[in-house]
C-alpha cells in the first residue's frame, strides 16, 4: 500500500512540474515581404510612397525606410502603420536621372532586427528617376507539363527597354540555394509590353511556384532588386495572380488568366458547352473573316440569338454579331460565322491579333479569346476541339476538326466526286510556292485511310509539282488504297512523307457538273465550283 501511494505521489508530481513549464515559441526577427513603390516609374515632380507589409508574432516595435539619394549621406525615416501589417514612408521627389538606393529595416519588441531586401544594407533595392518601369505583372502557379508555372514581366513605360540579363527567382534562388533563372540575351520589352518566362523548366535555375502561395522576386542586371512579391494561394487553375490596371501597385486574383497579354479582372465566363474554337483574320473579298464555335457534347444545341463580338461590340460602340435564328450546332459539331460582313455588326479580326467574346442569350459571356497575329496561312483554334489548348494552326479547317498540321506550300486544292467509269473521281493539288515540289511519297485518303480500315493512297516516284502548279491524282481507282469520293460530301486528308497531316478539306454533296475548290487557288476560300477545271486554275461562279 506504500508502494502504491509513493508512485501515486510521483506521478502528481510529475504532472505539476509539466504544468509549470512554459510552452517554447521561436521568437525570430519580424517577416518583411511585398516591397513597392509608388508610383512604380517616378519623373522629377514626383514623391515616392515606399510600401512594405511586416509581420511578427510578438509585435512590431519600429520599421525604418533608410535611403541614399545618389551619393548623399544615408537617411532613415520612421515608417507608418496602416491597415493589414502595412507599412509607408515617403522619398521626396529627386531630379531626373538621379540613382535612389533603399532597404527596409524592421525590429521587434524583443529587439530583434530584420532587412529587407536580403543582403541589406549592402544590397539595396533601387530606383532612377525618368526610367522605365518593369515590373512582374502576373503570376500562374497552377502548371502542369504541358503548360509549366510562369511569370509574366510588364514594360510600364513608354520606351523599349531591354531586359538581357534580369533575374527571377523564389527563395531558393534567394537563399542562394540555387541559381536564378535568367532572362536571355536579347530580350526586347517594346513599350507597354510583356514579357512572358516559364520558371518550372528542367534547367539548374527552375523553380516551380508553389499552389499554396510564396515569395518571389526580380532583379536587374546589375543585380539591383527591381521587384518582389508574395503571392497567395491560387486554388483554381482557371485563375492567376496579376496586377490591376497593368503596371500598379494594386495586386489580386484575377480569373481570366491573360499570359503576355493586358491584364483583365472582368467576372469569369460563364461554364458553357459552346465554345469559340478557331479565327481566321485575314480574309479577303473571297473568303473573309470568320469564327467557328464548337459543341463539345453529344446533343444538339440551338445558338439562335448568341452575339459574338471584339472590342466594338464590347465597349458598345455597334452592334454585336448575332447568331441567326434557327443556328443548331450538331452534337460534337462545327457552325462558322462570317463576322467581316457589310452589316451593320460587321467587325474584321485584325490580323495583328485581338480579343473576341461569344456571349449567349441571357448576354452573359461564355467565353472569350485574344487570339495573336496571324499570316494569310494560319488559323488561331483549340487543339483538340474544345479543349483549353490554344494555338497557331498551320492548316486551316472551317467548320471541321481541328488538326495540329506542318504548314505547307502542297495544298488541296479542287475535288470532283461524281466520276464515272470513263472519268474517276480525282483530287487536285496545289503548288503554292515559287519552286517545284516533289510530293512522292505524300498520301491522300478519306474516312477510311483515316481509321486505318485500309490503306492510303500514295502520290508515285517522280510526283513534281511545279511552281504555282497542280497536280490530279485519281482516287477511285480498282487497286487496294483506291476510294471513290462520296456525291453526299465526306472529309479528305493529305500527309507529306513524314506522315505529318499537312491540309484537310470538309467538301460537301456536289452534282455532276461541279466540283469544290479554293478560290482564288491556295487560299482558304472553298467553296462548289461550277465549272470544273481539273489541272488547271479554278474559275469563279459568274
Amino acid at each position: 500500500m506504500k508502494t502504491r501511494n509513493f508512485l501515486l505521489s510521483l506521478a502528481f508530481a510529475v504532472l505539476a512540474l509539466a504544468g509549470c513549464v512554459k510552452d517554447e515559441v521561436y521568437l525570430g526577427p519580424p517577416t518583411i515581404s511585398n516591397l513597392t513603390i509608388t508610383p512604380q516609374a517616378p519623373s522629377s515632380t514626383d514623391n515616392v510612397t515606399v510600401s512594405v507589409k511586416v509581420v511578427d508574432m510578438q509585435g512590431v516595435s519600429n520599421v525604418k525606410l533608410n535611403y541614399k539619394v545618389g551619393e548623399a549621406a544615408l537617411v532613415s525615416v520612421d515608417m507608418t502603420a496602416q491597415t493589414g501589417d502595412i507599412y509607408t514612408a515617403q522619398i521626396p521627389a529627386q531630379e531626373t536621372g538621379v540613382v535612389v538606393n533603399y532597404y527596409i529595416e524592421a525590429t521587434n519588441v524583443d529587439s530583434k532586427v530584420s532587412y529587407h531586401p536580403a543582403g541589406a544594407p549592402e544590397t539595396t533595392a533601387t530606383y532612377t528617376v525618368g526610367a522605365p518601369s518593369i515590373v512582374m505583372n502576373e503570376i500562374y502557379s497552377r502548371g502542369t507539363v504541358e503548360e509549366p508555372d510562369w511569370v509574366e514581366i510588364y514594360n510600364n513605360s513608354d520606351v523599349q527597354v531591354d531586359i538581357s540579363g534580369y533575374k527571377i527567382y523564389d527563395s531558393g534562388g534567394q537563399s542562394g540555394g540555387k541559381e536564378k533563372k535568367l532572362i536571355p540575351e536579347g530580350t526586347i520589352l517594346a513599350p507597354r509590353g510583356f514579357y512572358v518566362i516559364v520558371v518550372d523548366d528542367e534547367s539548374a535555375s527552375g523553380f516551380g511556384l508553389s499552389s499554396g502561395g510564396e515569395e518571389i522576386w526580380f532583379e536587374s542586371a546589375s543585380g539591383s532588386l527591381v521587384d518582389n512579391v508574395a503571392f497567395p494561394a491560387i486554388v483554381d487553375e482557371t485563375t492567376s495572380y496579376g496586377r490591376m490596371p497593368d503596371g500598379s501597385s494594386t495586386w489580386q486574383i484575377l480569373t481570366t488568366i491573360t499570359k503576355g497579354t493586358a491584364n483583365d479582372d472582368s467576372p469569369a465566363p460563364v461554364q458553357s458547352v459552346i465554345k469559340l474554337n478557331e479565327f481566321y483574320s485575314n480574309g479577303t473579298d473571297f473568303n473573309l473573316d470568320w469564327i467557328e464555335v464548337y459543341n463539345t457534347t453529344s446533343d444538339q444545341v440551338d445558338i439562335s440569338g448568341f452575339k459574338v463580338y471584339d472590342s466594338g461590340g464590347q465597349a458598345g460602340s455597334k452592334p454585336k454579331k448575332e447568331f441567326p435564328a434557327g443556328t443548331v450546332i450538331p452534337a460534337n459539331g462545327f457552325v462558322v460565322i462570317v463576322v467581316d460582313d457589310e452589316e451593320e455588326s460587321g467587325f474584321g479580326l485584325s490580323s495583328g491579333g485581338e480579343k473576341v467574346w461569344l456571349e449567349n442569350t441571357a448576354s452573359e459571356v461564355i467565353d472569350s479569346v485574344e487570339f495573336p497575329a496571324l499570316t494569310a496561312f494560319e488559323s488561331y483554334g483549340r487543339f483538340a476541339d474544345g479543349t483549353a489548348t490554344l494555338k497557331i494552326l498551320g492548316t486551316v479547317t472551317p467548320g471541321a476538326a481541328n488538326i495540329d498540321a506542318v504548314y505547307s506550300s502542297i495544298v488541296i486544292n479542287e475535288m470532283f466526286s461524281n466520276g464515272t467509269d470513263e472519268a474517276p473521281d480525282w483530287v487536285e493539288v496545289h503548288n503554292t510556292s515559287a519552286e517545284s515540289i516533289d510530293i512522292s511519297g505524300y498520301k491522300i485518303y478519306d474516312s477510311g485511310g483515316q481509321a486505318g480500315s485500309k490503306p492510303k493512297k500514295v502520290f508515285p516516284a517522280g510526283s513534281i509539282v511545279p511552281a504555282g502548279g497542280y497536280l490530279v491524282i485519281v482516287v477511285d481507282t480498282e487497286d487496294e488504297s483506291g476510294f471513290g469520293l462520296s456525291g453526299g460530301g465526306e472529309q479528305l486528308w493529305l500527309e507529306n512523307a513524314a506522315e505529318a497531316v499537312i491540309d484537310t478539306v470538309v467538301f460537301p454533296a456536289l452534282t455532276e457538273t461541279q466540283s469544290f475548290g479554293r478560290i482564288p487557288d491556295g487560299t482558304y476560300n472553298l467553296q462548289i465550283l461550277e465549272t470544273v477545271t481539273q489541272g488547271a486554275s479554278n474559275t469563279p461562279a459568274k
